[in-house]
C-alpha cells in the first residue's frame, strides 16, 4: 500500500482515510480516500501515478523482500 501512497502525496492528492471492513479476508481489501483539488488533468495524473503501484510493495511492507 506504500507505494500508492507515495503516489498520491507526491502529487498533490491528499490521504484522508484508510480502514476496511472485510477484515479476514485475503488479500487483504482497504478503502481509501483522498482528496485533491486543481485541473482535472493533473488530478487524472496523479490518480493514474497511484493505479500503476497496486500491487507493489515496499522494503518495509515485506521486512526488506520484494
Amino acid at each position: 500500500m506504500t507505494p500508492v501512497l507515495k503516489a498520491l502525496r507526491a502529487n498533490g492528492l491528499n490521504v484522508v482515510a484508510i480502514h476496511h471492513h472485510m477484515t479476514g479476508t485475503q488479500p487483504a481489501i482497504y478503502f481509501l480516500h483522498y482528496w485533491g483539488t486543481g485541473p482535472a488533468e493533473k488530478l487524472a495524473i496523479g490518480f493514474k501515478a497511484a493505479l500503476n503501484n497496486l500491487g507493489k510493495t515496499s522494503v518495509h511492507e515485506t521486512g526488506g523482500k520484494h
